[in-house]
């Protein structure tokens, strides 16, 4: 990239910084824009602490008894600062990502992502986490650039931060996220807009048609992505319609399965454990010792054929032929009295089969017609894993490419070109997504027998309660604010009413909604979740419309009006619509996500 060290470049440059906080790894890359330039990636490869230059750091963080965050990233690892957690009793804090999920994708069973202190909450620690990758940004910036203190003072106020979220999360969760962002000093509360997100799975296949691998891949491709990460698989296909400008179809709803290499560490600890258990290595310490050395090395180069693995303990030459252990080293094997090989498959297979499980599933949808598979995430780095994968491929001719390296994070990369791309031009509905309305009372209908009914200002019975659809599921979209789905509502209102619109809005997660989306108690009915709540104002719409008389006598209007949603980003835009003089007029509103 041409450095940019002339005050008057710097005026017409603007920043762009995408933040990968994976379950088990977090990166950050950044890009500077300017006219004429030809757009560079850069990953911010050197943080504190390394050893080596690398472009990801641990998401793990250790937390004093206060709440404060002491370690993070490569400090985690560091075995002088680790000593000072231990004798400071520091807590450490990993997979705390997994706590945001939505509550319908569930952990596995016995799985607990992370003990954070009790005194902090995961949007602290997204908030804790995002400060450090900051402040580390801002100084490797800094140095990289001739005058980069003048850099980083022209261009940080009006930073744009790319943030990426898994396929599953919806605006609440990444709602929460960009408060965490606000908080952590990313962007001032006044521009808060200036977060944006980007799926995990979008900004893999903006990576994979960047990558050199990608030459093989054309215009009307059928592209499938699968980033095999930490804590989340995220699986989409795509329609390629062009390469350069990337422009993508989305073809099928994306997926996102909790699978990953976390539950394979979860089910190695717990084995390990349980082998170590009243012997000499029945410590923490020595725990900690051997889960690093299996993620380092038996994990990473399992391929299942193996007729030993050896995981280091110690450096001593003590031997417990009843625990498998040999010369400090616990012994995974065929023979008798040691780990059985079946056991270190048996750590992998449930989030490998959830991974082969999810592909099967989208490529039956499309009719297995697909061009290329590309999978990226660090859970595909495992040989085993990537050879289940390649089997599942190869069994339907489809090819199998990895375009990401050990060393790199994908996602980072691929939030900045689809921030500066735009690839994806049609998005599919992964949810229906709706809201609560009222419907005329039928004694002859048996759903709604027992519901509580009322009378409307007419005189009309009604029954509350009841799905009114505004986007269908797997319905497709343009990625526009223009191509949008919206729902007629009516209601009457009555002279000096609060004319503050305030209507909930809900998702269905199955295929066909039921007529009512809550039970006749009042709860909601499974399937569907609670997002957020629509928030405008129809004082125009009211003062466009005629007074009525109800048959008591009683002045009101009626007002009908259209909630519209679009997907122009990943995060749902809503505004109103109504008529006035036979055209359509629309009205601002927003969303405001639950917490």
């Amino acid at each position: 990239m041409p450095p940019l060290t002339r005050k008057k470049q710097f005026q017409a440059a603007k920043l762009v910084v995408s933040i990968d906080i994976g379950t088990t790894y977090t990166a950050a890359s950044y890009c500077v824009l300017a006219n004429n330039t030809e757009p560079q990636f850069q990953e911010v490869n050197v943080w504190p602490n390394q050893v080596f230059p690398d472009a990801k750091i641990p998401s793990s963080l250790y937390y004093d008894e206060h709440g404060v965050a002491r370690l993070h990233g490569a400090e985690t690892e560091d075995e002088t600062l680790l000593l000072e957690a231990e004798i400071g009793n520091w807590t450490k804090a990993e997979w705390w990502k997994l706590l945001l999920r939505p509550e319908y994708l569930p952990a596995p069973i016995g799985f607990t992502p992370c003990n954070l202190p009790p005194q902090v909450t995961v949007d602290q620690a997204f908030r804790d986490q995002f400060a450090y990758v900051f402040k580390t940004v801002r100084a490797f910036i800094v140095k990289r650039y001739g005058k980069g203190e003048d850099l980083w003072s022209e261009l940080s106020a009006s930073m744009f931060v790319v943030l990426t979220a898994p396929n599953g999360w919806e605006g609440r969760h990444q709602n929460r996220m960009r408060q965490a962002a606000v908080q952590a000093g990313l962007v001032s509360p006044d521009n808060r807009n200036r977060v944006q997100f980007v799926s995990e799975g979008e900004a893999a296949i903006h990576y994979c048609l960047d990558s050199v691998t990608a030459h093989s891949v054309s215009a009307g491709s059928t592209v499938l992505v699968c980033d095999a990460g930490g804590g989340t698989t995220d699986i989409g296909i795509y329609r390629v319609k062009n390469t350069s400008p990337i422009s993508l179809e989305e073809i099928s709803r994306p997926r996102c399965f909790l699978a990953g290499g976390v539950f394979v560490n979860a089910l190695a600890m717990k084995f390990i454990k349980g082998r170590l258990r009243g012997s000499k290595w029945d410590t923490d310490s020595y725990l900690a010792s051997a889960m690093r050395t299996f993620e380092r090395q038996a994990k990473r180069g399992f391929k299942g054929v193996e007729t030993a693995v050896f995981i280091q303990l110690d450096g001593s030459s003590d031997t417990d032929d009843v625990r498998g252990i040999a010369r400090g080293r616990l012994k995974i094997t065929r023979h008798a009295h040691t780990l059985l090989i079946g056991e270190m498959v048996k750590f992998f297979e449930p989030s490998t089969k959830l991974v082969t499980d999810g592909l099967e599933e989208v490529l039956s949808e499309c009719g297995w017609s697909i061009d290329q598979i590309f999978v990226v995430g660090g859970f595909a780095e495992s040989e085993y894993v990537f050879t289940e994968i390649k089997k599942l491929a190869n069994s339907n001719n489809i090819p199998v490419g990895k375009p990401d390296g050990v060393l790199s994070k994908a996602i980072a990369h691929g939030a900045l070109s689809w921030y500066i791309n735009s690839g994806v031009q049609v998005r599919i509905a992964r949810l229906h997504y709706g809201a609560e309305t009222n419907i005329e009372f039928k004694s002859a209908d048996k759903s709604m027998t027992g519901r509580a009914k009322f009378q409307n200002v007419l005189g009309q019975w009604r029954v509350r309660g009841a799905w009114n659809a505004i986007v269908e599921k797997n319905s497709k979209l343009r990625a526009t604010s223009s191509d949008e789905r919206c729902a007629w509502f009516h209601h009457e209102f009555g002279e000096n009413e609060d004319l503050e619109l305030e209507m909930e809005l809900y998702a269905y997660r199955w295929e066909k909604p039921p007529v009512f989306l809550k039970e006749k108690g009042g709860n909601l009915s499974d399937g569907f979740i609670h997002l957020g709540t629509v928030k405008g104002d129809l004082t125009r719409c009211f003062n466009a419309m005629t007074f009525k008389t109800s048959p008591s006598g009683k002045r009101y209007k009626t007002l009908q009006y259209e909630v519209c949603l679009s997907f122009q980003d990943i995060e749902i835009q809503a505004r109103l619509r109504w008529q006035e003089n036979r055209r359509f007029v629309y009205g601002s509103a927003t969303i405001v996500y639950d917490l």
